[in-house]
């Protein structure tokens, strides 16, 4: 479609000056005046050539009696399109020797002032506007590369930060599930005790485990749950032994709603992680406020709430214009999401 009308602009152009040549009488030879306006239509492409070309055209022409003022105007074009180049020496002194070649000639022939003065002025107006619209295009490309770069940058940061967010979900939520079932076998089960060392080697391995992935990837850790992942992981804790009913909905755009998911699901399973199978789980939405209540069926221990995942949600959810308050009610653990408008 650009191409289209460009095409047509071009045509359009050269029709103006060839009926201007004629209208004026501007062209005392046919040929000469069709080499000072077709090579127009490549001056964006060959800048410099057309430049030189439209330039001895119009010396020639000049030299054999073309003094109508329109003559100038296919040589101004080139000088246009040359001055906006890349190529520094095209810009500067191409275009200089242009100009002075032509204002020269017209001097000779209109004198000092009237010819020479003022064409060599037309020329430099002609030059500058020319530089100037160069510029401006190099600037809006250069604009466009960087905005293309940042844009790559921003996909890669994605995927990767998606990745991560997978990979420790995965093992946070697995390690988490193993974890709970190990340490109720431990309590449950009758071990002597060279068994009972290596089921506590097992829990202190699990645990370390645990603690280094959520160090690795803290600055990475915006997880990324969907319903759908968010139904399944709920499902593994549920198999696990947490007490957690659906998760119900509220009617949230994207970018919230996926911090409703993954605020479900860090609640649940820090309830499964800190009270044991059979804590339970429920879930209030009032509104834009989500309530999670965790109740263990043990005390919880020292610390055991408010790690680094509700930290994270707190500043995402912040971000957005929300709040996140969490803390103890008893025994039990209230987390309480108030989402904007």
């Amino acid at each position: 479609m650009l191409r289209d009308v460009r095409l047509w602009l071009e045509l359009s152009l050269a029709g103006l000056l060839a009926g201007l040549f004629v209208i004026s009488g501007a062209a005392v030879s046919a040929p000469l005046a069709l080499a000072q306006i077709v090579p127009l239509a490549w001056r964006r492409r060959y800048p410099a050539l057309v430049l030189v070309v439209v330039a001895l055209a119009t010396l020639v022409h000049l030299r054999l009696g073309m003094w109508r003022v329109v003559g100038y105007l296919p040589a101004m074009l080139a000088l246009h399109a040359a001055a906006g180049s890349g190529s520094r020496s095209v810009r500067i002194w191409l275009c200089a020797a242009a100009a002075l070649a032509l204002s020269v000639s017209d001097a000779t022939l209109r004198g000092m002032v009237e010819g020479g003065l003022i064409s060599l002025v037309s020329f430099t107006v002609v030059w500058v506007t020319g530089v100037e619209r160069g510029q401006h295009a190099r600037e809006r490309a250069a604009l466009a590369a960087t905005a293309a770069e940042h844009a790559r940058l921003r996909a890669e940061s994605a995927e990767r930060e998606r990745l991560a967010r997978r990979l420790h979900d995965t093992l946070a939520g697995t390690v988490t599930v193993m974890l709970v079932q190990t340490e109720a076998l431990r309590h449950t089960a009758a071990f002597a005790p060279p068994e009972r060392e290596r089921v506590d080697r097992v829990l202190s391995a699990g645990r370390r485990a645990l603690a280094e992935v959520r160090d690795a990837i803290a600055d990475l850790d915006r997880r990324d749950a969907s319903g759908a992942e968010l139904s399944a992981h709920l499902s593994r804790l549920r198999a696990a032994g947490l007490d957690v009913p659906a998760v119900p909905a509220m009617d949230l755009p994207p970018p919230l709603a996926d911090v409703f998911h993954r605020l479900a699901g860090e609640a649940a399973t820090n309830a499964l992680r800190h009270g044991g199978p059979g804590a339970r789980v429920e879930y209030l939405v009032e509104g834009r406020v989500l309530t999670i209540v965790s109740t263990p069926v043990r005390a919880r221990r020292a610390g055991s709430g408010g790690g680094y995942g509700l930290r994270s949600l707190a500043a995402d959810l912040q971000e957005y214009g929300g709040a996140l308050a969490y803390g103890r009610d008893g025994e039990r653990w209230v987390v309480t999401a108030t989402f904007p408008e």
